[in-house]
């Protein structure tokens, strides 16, 4: 949420799209995040319960305000004033896949879904995230309108090279992959898709960056491809994700659930073929640019993958053309769309 502020926030503050002229938009809170930094829960929790409220009641009157997730509702009682309203929706996660989340934890965003219902208009990221809103709180369809994400194009498209501590992989074969460890990211296909790929294709390698994979996986993983076969990063910074994603042979994201999919189109922008689950919201976002397999098949998605490579030039020749429309830009025209029909 905090990457989705900062690059609407930058637009804003560019003021090179059409149309930001018409309106005066500031955050409503110029929130330093001070207690936000805290290492204690409880100080955390004043912060977000308490104390923002407190300034959010300060803030000042405005005519429309815009909360850029789906959970600020709890907000909407302390603004001064009786302005229009309008929130984003992201996805609905936790009430399809719980994962490790307590029951308190799942009530808590049961309630921030339940809360959107005192929204005047909501946004959300792709026609299937619109649908899930529907389905699981009951909001007509009529009061949301999709406005997609975007990326930032120029640093996927720049050509990029590894930092000097990862040049091993430059010139390396290898499959690129990205994502948390949670269970609806659908890691546990790993060891079974690529023993059938790197039977067929014994140069490659698997790059993973973000979560590792559990350590029940990772064995499993190692016995059936080889340690040698696994490299993980870590948790990196676009220095190391844009080159990761630009010298891949393959993106690979297995996911089961994805609100939007991001990485699909950040995977596109950089020259790289996808090949993506067929669920939720990714046969949305990647259109015809990508290939995709049912993620209970693991067979399907080593198949999907040996293809990808067989017919590499064209699919990044789609992906380019495809993921040519998503950015912040746009989003903020969306958004600019909305605020009109509000204040019309």
């Amino acid at each position: 949420m905090q990457r989705y502020f900062g690059v609407l926030h930058d637009v804003v503050r560019r003021a090179e799209v059409e149309g930001l002229e018409e309106f005066s938009i500031s955050p409503l809170v110029a929130y330093e995040g001070l207690m936000a930094g805290s290492p204690s829960r409880i100080v955390r929790g004043f912060d977000k319960w308490f104390f923002y409220r407190w300034r959010v009641s300060r803030a000042g009157r405005y005519d429309l305000v815009h909360g850029l997730s789906q959970g600020l509702g709890h907000l909407l009682p302390h603004l001064q004033g009786s302005p229009r309203t309008m929130a984003t929706v992201h996805d609905l996660i936790p009430l399809r896949f719980p994962g490790e989340l307590s029951e308190a934890q799942v009530a808590r965003v049961r309630k921030q879904a339940d809360r959107l219902t005192n929204f005047d208009l909501l946004t959300s990221v792709s026609e299937f995230t619109a649908g899930e809103v529907v389905d699981l709180t009951g909001i007509p369809r009529e009061r949301i309108r999709v406005v997609q994400n975007g990326i930032d194009q120029e640093v996927f498209r720049t050509p990029a090279d590894f930092p000097p501590a990862l040049d091993h992989l430059a010139g390396r074969p290898y499959v690129f992959s990205v994502s948390s460890a949670f269970a609806r990211k659908n890691l546990q296909i790993f060891p079974e898709v690529f023993a059938e790929v790197f039977a067929r294709e014994p140069e490659l390698v698997l790059v993973r960056a973000g979560s590792a994979l559990p350590d029940e996986l990772r064995e499993e993983f190692c016995r059936r491809c080889g340690s040698e076969r696994l490299i993980e990063l870590g948790r990196v910074s676009d220095e190391v994700l844009v080159p990761a994603y630009q010298h891949a042979a393959v993106f690979f994201f297995p996911s089961l659930y994805e609100g939007f999919g991001l990485p699909v189109i950040e995977a596109m922008s950089a020259g790289t073929p996808v090949v993506c689950s067929n669920a939720t919201s990714l046969p949305e976002v990647g259109k015809d640019a990508a290939l995709y397999f049912d993620p209970a098949d693991p067979a399907g998605g080593a198949a999907a993958i040996l293809e990808a490579l067989s017919r590499s030039d064209e699919l990044v020749e789609r992906g380019l053309e495809h993921s040519r429309d998503y950015s912040w830009e746009r989003t903020m025209e969306g958004h600019l769309g909305c605020y009109r029909e509000l204040l019309g």
